[in-house]
């Protein structure tokens, strides 16, 4: 989420990025493209890995009507809240970005912003809503089958469900994985702002490996290598990107707004593509991995960053789009105006959560009630595992620590 600031502070440096698209200085930087690049290539589907995965914590722990009701709580009114502060802020510093004329002004053009990801979220829900009543009806008529001597059917079926679960969301090599993520990309370019099928396949993945421990011990000992081909894909696409290939979604955004009459989806295109969709998929799981196996243990700072986030990202827009736009034409490098950016942003964003937000009814409603580590008891009950500083969830096995 942090890494937003980050993301959002080159893109009025990166070389050729279209005015419709973003504001953008007359100085651009090469470097700081590859920084967005290599963030944005993995940020956001590293989240809905996690968004699912802590998902069916919840529902398991809990029950699917608590997850429910925590979305609307924490997704449906953070959403409720800054849809009109967004329209208030973000319009007229996007004007005063293309034009330099500086007036207020309330407009919804653009929405949702950058809160799109909140907006996937309620989507997820709803189709849960939507699909647990016909998923019921079919585990009963799946019964009934079995019941009037029709098992070779329904086993068929159980098989065919498991086969396809093996292929595409349990495979220590998800070949079967990434050819589902490019499928259901492609329409979108990859880019998962509009497309709630891309963003919920990664949801579903992260959905799956909280029931597969297995998977997540095997992501957590040889993260090194997801990350280590990770990064060879990676340097292979600025590779293709240095020799002027076009990103697919920059070929697909041309063609919808006339400038080409028909997507020139060439083999360096396509290649260049699946290079992202396998960047995304190995980046995620070896982050995770890497997570997993050297940050699970108690940190404060890492506590207290982690716990800012969601303030951060749903405030750092304004901040950092005023910022860099305020900024244009300041007679210094791209990289040194982008340093400053994220470093004003990122303060200005710890500052208001440590005072305006972590000890208050805000904090409350954004993260729910935060409990303290001397609460809970040092010994893991279910895996023995021991902590210093403990949270409420055992980091070894996700077992809830006793009081």
């Amino acid at each position: 989420m942090v890494l937003g600031i980050a993301l959002h502070a080159a893109l009025p440096y990166i070389p050729g990025m279209p005015s419709a698209i973003w504001p953008s200085d007359n100085s651009s930087s090469y470097p700081i493209k590859i920084v967005f690049e290599f963030i944005h290539m993995w940020r956001m589907p590293v989240f809905f890995i996690l968004a699912g995965f802590f998902a069916n914590l919840i529902i398991t722990r809990k029950s699917w009507m608590f997850w429910c009701n925590n979305r609307a709580l924490r997704v449906g009114l953070p959403i409720a809240v800054f849809f009109p502060v967004m329209g208030l802020t973000l319009p007229w510093i996007w004007k005063y970005g293309r034009t330099g004329e500086f007036y207020f002004f309330y407009s919804n053009t653009g929405q949702p912003f950058h809160l799109w990801f909140l907006w996937h979220l309620l989507i997820f829900v709803l189709f849960s809503i939507l699909f647990r009543m016909p998923g019921k009806f079919l585990v009963a008529l799946m019964r009934l089958l079995n019941g009037e001597g029709l098992e070779v059917l329904t086993s068929f079926f159980y098989k065919l469900k498991n086969v396809t679960a093996i292929i595409i969301f349990k495979s220590k090599c998800p070949i079967g994985f990434m050819l589902a993520c490019g499928i259901t990309n492609l329409w979108a370019g990859g880019e998962l702002i509009i497309n709630p099928l891309g963003s919920g396949l990664y949801f579903l993945f992260g959905f799956s490996l909280y029931k597969n421990p297995s998977l997540l011990s095997f992501i957590k000992k040889e993260w090194k290598y997801y990350l280590l081909i990770a990064t060879l894909i990676f340097s292979l696409y600025i590779a293709l990107d240095m020799r002027v290939v076009k990103d697919i979604a920059e070929v697909i955004y041309q063609t919808r707004i006339g400038e080409n009459q028909t997507p020139d989806l060439s083999l360096f295109v396509l290649t260049r593509y699946s290079m992202e969709i396998i960047g995304a998929v190995l980046f995620s799981m070896g982050f995770i991995g890497l997570a997993e196996d050297k940050f699970g243990s108690y940190n404060g700072f890492s506590r207290f960053i982690s716990d800012g986030s969601y303030w951060m990202y749903l405030i750092h827009l304004p901040v950092v789009t005023f910022t860099t736009f305020l900024m244009f034409g300041w007679p210094i490098y791209p990289e040194i105006k982008f340093f400053i950016a994220t470093t004003f942003t990122a303060g200005v964003c710890l500052v208001t959560y440590r005072y305006f937000v972590r000890a208050t009814f805000i904090g409350l409603f954004l993260n729910g009630k935060r409990h303290r580590g001397s609460n809970f008891g040092n010994v893991c009950p279910g895996c023995g595992m021991s902590f210093r500083n403990p949270e409420r969830f055992c980091t070894g096995c996700g077992s809830e620590l006793a009081r």
